[in-house]
């Protein structure tokens, strides 16, 4: 907020009350006290002056009521804590000197143990420090990670007093706990109804002006999403639905949202194109609802009727800095409270603006930093593999040693080797003897690696070693015998017993044992690594229309009634315009699209995918990650970029037609990847 030039004037407390009690809380559920309410008069009447019951004034009044409460500061407003949120404001908008907002008097009247004791914001004298990038790049697992549940009440974050709880199950057994595997869906569902709340699309209609009402009236209906307990009665009537996707035990669609559910009738649906639907996943219909039709008319606790839907869609992601000022800048990783010595457990930090720039300047600065991520299916008893690593190590090396040289080049900062680590399972057999040849024979192939690692000292100095594991890694190889359906997420990283001779060979912290999905921080970048076969799942269970179905038939009888000369000339203008994308990546996008819009790794049923509801908050994107990186073995490599996140997928590590190693080479300073084939 800019000051405005005039003389302040002199307000009472009264004067401001109405205003305050308006905005405070009659919208925002807040109660200011009377110290609050008197330092806030003085602040209106020293900024606004004159102005005091204009736009701009309740525009600030807004600010700090939103900032109390992304802040989770309580329902009462107190002086102390308002010094501290107007302080904050003033930051935020570019001034650093907090007397030009309250005077001198009220910035040195906090207390020197308030300042220590909050651990919701990076202190101040943290951000006037010089950053070192090490502590801002950090490796982080599901179990590091605050487990942040969204409050439907308050639409915020709040992280579950069962963050560091050691009654947590093994990851490797589901927990037979009913009420997370409710609240699985449950949160997602509430977490994407709020992200369309802020969508413009989908804002409720406001009828402030004659010209508003007419628009209204002119347009039908606003695209106002409808609970699906309102439809009942309202036969005929036009809606938009949201809700998740699923099957009754008929297997008839149904959709259902937080209030009740309703049988989908898809024969005249056509689907946004550019996207997945599978059951599991929360979509946007738009049709009619009928009460009479429906094949579960006849439950007693069913609604009634049939939603005819016309238009079915995915519900549209969010940028990255959008969400994270929605939810007040929070800390999701939880890096900032380990490097600001938190005293607190049960909050998560919030990283301001400010901190946040310094972070990305830092970063762009950084143009000699590098990470390596190899291709998946990285299997160390392969005679091939192991000769491709020491060439691609041999590289690395030589590339190293020029750097040192001649202080110019990128710096490995990470080899990023990606599972599964044996082309077989890690499996149980009746005999005990089987058993322990089998674990053996794995731990023996990392020692392997380990041999031919310590043939490169400059690469063991400066590189981490990130291990991520795959289906056949153990110990979920046990029971799932390396089937993905029976794998399940969040898996967790491989044994240490395995990789001794690793964990011996490199310096102390530069193995990293990671999970499945991962999690990188990189000064203010997020990146997320995942190992599965989304692609293949994606088409499996992809839902198919009756619409989609003539639109093909239709095509083929054009194309067929075509001469050939007419095929060829179409095919080159096609190529010539852009108009004719090669279906891999018209594949690749629908995939990035469906993924980014769910915010969530697996949007699917269990019966696709078993997901530990212990660690649900591990696969969700939201906010989504600055860089996402799939390690899809079955598809091709491509680059693709939705609403600011950047998504690439690493194919296997190894060609199957010859001697080429595929990894990729991310420069984080510019956000930039490079594809590289190493023929050996």
């Amino acid at each position: 907020m800019e000051s405005v030039n005039t003389l302040p004037i002199k307000l009472q407390p009264s004067n401001l009350r109405p205003i305050a009690y308006r905005v405070f809380s009659k919208k925002h559920g807040l109660n200011i006290k009377t110290d609050a309410l008197n330092l806030l008069t003085e602040v209106i009447s020293y900024k606004f002056s004159f102005d005091w019951k204009g736009p701009k004034s309740q525009q600030f009044l807004e600010e700090v009521a939103k900032t109390w409460k992304l802040e989770d500061r309580g329902l009462f407003i107190d002086a102390p804590g308002l010094k501290q949120v107007l302080k904050e404001i003033n930051t935020k908008s570019g001034s650093l000197d907090s007397s030009s907002v309250y005077g001198s008097r009220s910035s040195s009247t906090t207390s020197e143990p308030e300042r220590a004791g909050r651990s919701d914001t990076l202190v101040d004298s943290e951000e006037e420090q010089n950053i070192n990038w090490e502590d801002y790049f950090k490796f982080i697992n599901p179990d590091q990670q605050p487990h942040c549940v969204f409050d439907k009440s308050r639409k915020q974050f709040k992280v579950s007093p069962s963050t560091n709880s050691k009654s947590k199950s093994l990851i490797g057994t589901l927990p037979n706990n009913l009420q997370n595997t409710v609240e699985l869906f449950n949160n997602r569902y509430h977490i994407i109804y709020d992200r369309l709340s802020r969508n413009e699309n989908f804002q409720k209609s406001s009828f402030s002006s004659i010209s508003t009402i007419n628009k209204s009236l002119h347009n039908g209906s606003a695209n106002e999403i409808t609970l699906i307990k309102n439809v009942l009665g309202r036969d005929g009537s036009k809606f938009i639905l949201c809700g998740l996707l699923s099957k009754d035990a008929n297997d008839s669609c149904i959709l259902e949202d937080s209030t009740d559910y309703i049988e989908l009738n898809l024969t005249q649906t056509y689907k946004t194109q550019g996207s997945f639907y599978c059951p599991g996943m929360f979509v946007i219909v738009e049709g009619i609802y009928s009460a009479s039709g429906g094949s579960s008319n006849q439950s007693t606790n069913y609604i009634g009727g049939c939603f005819h839907v016309s238009n079915i869609g995915h519900p549209p992601a969010e940028r990255r800095d959008a969400s994270s000022e929605n939810y007040g800048n929070l800390d999701f990783l939880g890096i900032h409270k380990q490097i600001g010595n938190s005293t607190a457990n049960d909050k998560v930090l919030k990283i301001n603006k400010y901190f946040r720039r310094k972070l990305a300047t830092l970063e762009k600065s950084l143009v000699g930093h590098k990470l390596v991520l190899l291709g998946s299916e990285c299997h160390l008893d392969n005679f091939k593999i192991l000769d491709g690593l020491k060439k691609l190590l041999h590289k690395l090396e030589n590339s190293i040693i020029e750097i040192m040289e001649s202080e110019d080049g990128h710096v490995p900062l990470a080899l990023v080797m990606t599972g599964s680590f044996s082309s077989s399972p890690l499996t149980t057999t009746n005999s005990l003897v089987s058993n322990i040849s089998n674990s053996e024979t794995y731990k023996s192939n990392f020692d392997n690696f380990a041999n031919i690692l310590s043939n490169f000292p400059n690469v063991i100095k400066t590189c981490k070693l990130v291990l991520i594991p795959g289906k056949n890694d153990p110990w979920q190889s046990t029971y799932s015998l390396g089937g993905s359906s029976l794998n399940c997420f969040p898996q967790k990283s491989i044994p240490r017993l395995f990789v001794s001779r690793l964990e011996r060979l490199l310096p102390k912290g530069n193995l990293i044992l990671s999970w499945n999905p991962a999690r990188i921080s990189y000064l203010s970048q997020e990146i997320v690594i995942l190992k599965d076969e989304l692609m293949n799942k994606m088409k499996r269970n992809d839902i198919i229309f009756a619409n989609d179905l003539e639109e093909e038939k239709e095509n083929l009888e054009k194309v067929l009634a075509q001469s050939e000369e007419d095929r060829i000339n179409n095919l080159v203008k096609g190529g010539v315009t852009g108009e004719h994308i090669p279906i891999k990546i018209k594949h690749a996008r629908k995939l990035v699209k469906t993924i980014l819009d769910q915010g969530n790794l697996q949007p699917f049923l269990r019966e696709t995918k078993l997901i530990n509801p212990e660690y649900d908050y591990a696969l969700r994107i939201e906010p989504l990650p600055t860089v996402m990186v799939l390690n899809d073995a079955n598809f091709d490599n491509f680059e693709v970029t939705y609403n600011g996140c950047k998504v690439v997928n690493v194919s296997s590590l190894l060609s199957s037609t010859s001697r080429k190693l595929n990894y990729v080479e991310y420069y984080p300073s510019n956000k930039k990847f490079s594809f590289q084939e190493l023929y050996f």
